[in-house]
């Protein structure tokens, strides 16, 4: 029985029947349940449309009560409330399956389109509780995660109950879980939901959706996970036939794309053809990674080396005949021009080879190419750079990512190059992400300091990425020193400006200089009107300092302001979204306004709910019978 609990809006409902109905059942016959809570009367209609047409469907209709479940573009927002009705309504799935003597359940929510395959490879794994793998951005612009997880409230990385692990080692171990589940196979995990297959075993042993009270775990998923397994069934995903998740209705736009498998755009379907430039030095690691997520997009793969010793070339080889060499100078912007000067089709997709696409980003990237009508010089992409402890997205900036070959665009700078790329824009909903999985080196700043050491002088940005890779290293005051030279001088992009205010005063506060951090913080005023970024940081002196008054000023200036979309500097998502709203939930209370520190707590729950500062919170209130 493939049973779902139904609110949905009739454009995501509509292509979600349709996946349901197109599952294949060779060795089984199939039965649904529908529970009905929708609101809206065309989504009611389609269930009763798919009930005539399709026959065996029971739909029960779900008393309606005022809701204050709410879900946009940008996330789901999840009351308490409304999380334990859909696990009533989920539990009482079961119910009937267990009374009606079905072998199986097959839960699923109703924003998933399903592959074909899914059913009968999910059956053929013949375990009691195993759910399909889909992958979802939880908020825009971030990393693209999987509805599994491999412990606690959703740890994505193997540990030991003994082991402390640096943020770098629990980053490798999370990309590690994330590479498997890209391989096709079945893999035991610690939680899961959503998507899943559940035996009759299961449920006459007693799995249920129902909350365990003395578990302060968030969603119903988890506490069905921990009864799961402590009823002695191991959790298992299968992620041979991903599934694709409409969370946003923009997502919309992916669906044809993954029903027709996310194949290779055929020639006739193109509007565009693409070359695609990497280069690359000692990568044979990331670079099958990168060239896998990019399958079916670009017409032809230039693979530029630089002096690789590994087997990289060797890699590129099953990839591509276009492999060139490339003698290394100390200069980035010269590696790819040789590459751009290469590519001979109509639009030119950089790379590095510790880039990769997502699956949802690869299917809107087929998307695109099959329906950009009017050419365009240049497209902009969102590239995710750093991840935090539960990877969602911490910084990211937007590129000229796909650009028109006869423009004949250029990069410049030896170091921390850019392409100097204009004219008409397209700012693409699609993101780039970025893997770093080699150690951070001091290669930049070397060559930087041989320049310098050659008495050559640097330009104006030079003199800013030059301060970036002192500061990174720890040389403080050198980096003051460009800082202030490179904000003096009337040139250089707005971005950069700010950057350099707020990079100086995270050097002034590691010197120790109070004051001087504080200014640096007000000069990026200057240039822009303020951002949420440098309010936090101002708040954040104050906060330390106990002056919560002053405090609260500045943090409730940076919640006040909307997160920009189409910006091309660097954006620090927290301080657009939760991280205001927890240290304004810490000031309140300490001034004794508990209810607006509790109005602070629910949104920065809505936007995090499993950062540790929000579930302390989250825990604090329920102490003081506050909710």
């Amino acid at each position: 029985m493939i049973g779902s609990p139904i609110r949905q809006i009739p454009e995501i409902l509509s292509p979600f029947l349709s996946s349901l109905a197109e599952l294949e059942r060779k060795n089984f016959t199939v039965s649904y349940l529908f529970i009905d809570d929708n609101e809206l009367e065309n989504s009611k209609q389609l269930l009763i449309d798919f009930q005539t047409k399709y026959g065996r469907t029971v739909i029960h209709n779900e008393e309606n009560q005022p809701e204050t479940y709410e879900k946009d573009e940008f996330t789901h927002y999840w009351p308490e409330g409304t999380i334990w009705k859909v696990a009533r309504m989920k539990d009482a799935i079961l119910t009937y399956a267990l009374e009606n003597r079905f072998d199986y359940v097959f839960l699923i929510d109703s924003d998933l389109i399903l592959h074909p395959h899914t059913l009968e490879q999910l059956v053929s794994a013949n375990k009691p509780i195993i759910s399909n793998i889909f992958w979802t951005k939880w908020q825009p612009d971030t990393m693209e995660m999987p509805q599994v997880w491999l412990s606690d409230q959703y740890t994505l990385y193997h540990k030991n109950r003994q082991e402390s692990l640096s943020d770098e080692e629990s980053a490798r171990r999370t990309w590690q879980f994330f590479a498997q589940l890209r391989v096709p196979g079945i893999y035991e995990v610690g939680g899961l939901g959503a998507c899943t297959l559940i035996s009759r075993q299961a449920i006459q042993a007693g799995v249920r959706f129902a909350e365990i009270p003395n578990l302060s775990f968030w969603g119903e998923d988890r506490h069905f996970c921990i009864r799961a397994r402590a009823l002695g069934f191991p959790l298992y995903v299968d992620t041979h036939f991903p599934a694709y998740h409409i969370y946003r209705q923009s997502e919309l736009a992916g669906v044809d794309a993954y029903k027709q498998g996310g194949i290779e755009v055929k020639d006739a379907e193109r509007k565009i053809t693409i070359s695609l430039c990497i280069i690359v030095k000692n990568e044979e690691n990331a670079l099958p990674i990168c060239l896998h997520s990019v399958r079916g997009i670009a017409n032809e793969i230039i693979i530029v080396d630089t002096g690789s010793t590994d087997k990289t070339k060797e890699i590129a080889s099953s990839y591509t005949d276009l492999i060139y060499d490339f003698v290394w100078m100390d200069d980035f912007a010269a590696a790819r021009n040789f590459a751009f000067s290469k590519a001979t089709q109509q639009y030119i997709l950089w790379l590095d080879a510790d880039d990769t696409l997502t699956e949802k980003d690869r299917l809107l990237f087929l998307e695109l190419i099959r329906t950009l009508e009017s050419p365009v010089d240049r497209l902009t992409m969102n590239y995710n750079l750093s991840f935090d402890e539960n990877q969602n997205v911490s910084y990211s900036l937007r590129r000229n990512r796909l650009v028109r070959r006869e423009c004949q665009f250029q990069w410049i700078g030896a170091v921390h190059e850019y392409l100097a790329a204009s004219g008409s824009v397209l700012h693409s909903e699609i993101a780039v992400t970025h893997r770093k999985d080699k150690q951070h080196t001091d290669r930049n700043l070397q060559i930087y300091r041989k320049k310098l050491a050659k008495g050559e002088i640097l330009s104006l940005r030079d003199q800013f990425y030059y301060a970036n890779e002192c500061r990174e290293h720890g040389f403080y005051e050198e980096a003051v020193m460009y800082y202030e030279d490179f904000l003096q001088s009337p040139d250089g992009w707005l971005e950069d400006k700010i950057s350099a205010a707020l990079h100086l005063a995270t050097c002034y506060s590691h010197l120790g200089k109070r004051d001087e951090q504080l200014l640096a913080l007000f000069r990026a005023f200057e240039f822009d009107t303020p951002r949420a970024d440098c309010c936090c940081r101002i708040g954040s002196i104050f906060l330390e300092e106990q002056e919560y008054l002053q405090a609260i000023y500045w943090y409730e200036s940076a919640a006040q302001f909307p997160k920009p979309k189409e910006s091309m500097g660097f954006l620090d998502h927290s301080s657009w979204t939760w991280l205001p709203h927890v240290q304004l939930c810490l000031c309140y209370d300490r001034i004794g306004k508990l209810d607006k520190a509790k109005f602070h707590h629910d949104i920065s729950y809505s936007y995090n709910p499993t950062h540790p500062s929000v579930i302390h919170n989250q825990r604090y209130f329920e102490q003081i019978g506050i909710n």
